[in-house]
């Protein structure tokens, strides 16, 4: 029985002092790390770490923050792939075990959804949509702009390799609720716009039809931004977005267009008015609101773009001759393209314009001098091709050199032969 009580009590002995060796050794690692921290020695730090976790049951959180910066910096100025490989392992390692005896570290997860796929293993792609899933909606519009692009991106990639059908609507579904809350906060945050455009991108590729973006729209004008530019921002492209879509005849573009008018009665919304009227097909209406939008800017380029508009406007509603009109009186940066739609209008409108063949076929002159003023060399050509011919000349007894006047449009031409 002694013997019995001699062997326990050595165990015993045996145990505590491996214990005290093992908290020793968690101690020690733990002064090398700091020391080598003030160092600046960050490969040391992340070693030193490391033997203290293997060592210690635990790590106090106040450490992490200097074992994960030491990684990073030591990762950063890594001599090769191979090596930076394995430091970025030793990083999400670290994160996992943090969290494992600490909890979920919102701050971290938008880091942490980088690293997996800057990692790539298998997998990765989905635990990396997890973190930054988690880290993006917890930051908000102080997020950085790189990884919300990268998280959107990611999204996208997931939807294209997924086979699951269900799945499969499942991130389709997930691109479309997350472009509009990413572009909250990208609007929110005052970011570059080349982050909405971004985000466009990848969203137009994923969504082809109106009915799965619409219903969207309703859910986040319930939660627009109340401050009124973040507001405006945000109304103006969800517009664009619907605009591209091609879903302007919608109960939801009518929505945004009364919106952005009530937010701020700009040329913008004058014009967002135009092309709701223009996709209700109220052509009438619609022109005499770009005139409207037209007399209120005061920039040059917009006013070039909103004259093309009514051009565009007469002419899809086949009104040749307004659009004729409109066309060369199109100003600056599109009045090349004003010039090529008066050309067309020309010439769709030959059939009505002269008794005779010859007649008929002679405003071809006219759209061949406004083609040439487009600059569009194979509209010049094409309509050289429909003036009048050496047969058509003769069946009504005229020569070339003859002047011919144009009754539709009042222009007086030489005849020649092309």
């Amino acid at each position: 029985m002694k013997f019995a009580k001699l062997i326990l009590g050595t165990l015993l002995f045996i145990s505590s002092t491996a214990l005290v060796a093992q908290e020793d050794e968690c101690t020690r690692f733990k002064a090398i790390a700091g020391n080598a921290y003030k160092a600046k020695d960050y490969p040391k730090v992340t070693m030193a770490y490391v033997k203290a976790l293997e060592h210690c049951e635990s790590l106090e959180m106040i450490f992490y923050n200097p074992f994960i910066y030491s990684i990073k910096k030591a990762m950063k100025d890594a001599p090769d792939a191979e090596t930076e490989s394995k430091y970025l392992d030793t990083l999400i390692w670290v994160y996992d075990e943090a969290q494992k005896t600490h909890g979920i570290q919102n701050e971290w997860q938008a880091y942490l959804g980088y690293y997996y796929l800057k990692q790539g293993k298998p997998g990765y792609m989905q635990k990396a949509d997890e973190a930054y899933k988690k880290g993006i909606h917890f930051e908000g519009k102080d997020v950085n702009v790189g990884f919300l692009k990268q998280y959107y991106a990611n999204i996208y990639n997931l939807w294209v390799q997924e086979t699951d059908e269900a799945k499969k609507a499942e991130y389709k579904k997930r691109l479309i609720t997350e472009y509009f809350k990413l572009s909250e906060y990208v609007s929110k945050g005052e970011m570059d716009p080349e982050t909405i455009d971004f985000l466009s991108i990848y969203m137009e590729k994923a969504i082809t039809d109106c009915e799965s973006m619409l219903p969207e729209i309703n859910a986040f004008m319930k939660d627009l931004p109340s401050e009124k530019e973040a507001k405006k921002g945000m109304v103006k492209n969800f517009m664009a977005l619907i605009e591209k879509q091609e879903c302007t005849d919608s109960k939801e573009y009518a929505m945004l267009v009364d919106t952005i008018i009530a937010i701020d009665p700009s040329v913008d919304a004058v014009l967002a008015k135009a092309k709701l009227l223009l996709a209700q097909n109220k052509i009438s209406d619609a022109v005499d609101t770009f005139e409207k939008a037209l007399k209120m800017s005061k920039d040059a380029e917009q006013k070039s773009d909103i004259e093309l508009e009514i051009v565009w406007a007469y002419y899809r509603a086949g009104n040749y001759k307004a659009a004729h009109n409109a066309g060369i009186r199109v100003s600056g940066k599109n009045s090349s393209k004003g010039y090529e739609i008066a050309a067309k209008c020309v010439n769709a409108l030959m059939s009505d314009c002269g008794v005779s063949t010859f007649d008929r076929k002679a405003n071809n002159y006219y759209a061949v001098e406004l083609a040439k003023k487009s600059g569009n060399s194979s509209l010049v050509e094409d309509y050289k091709k429909q003036c009048p011919t050496s047969s058509d000349l003769f069946n009504e007894d005229k020569e070339v050199g003859e002047k011919v006047t144009l009754e539709c449009w009042g222009k007086t031409y030489t005849i020649e032969l092309y």
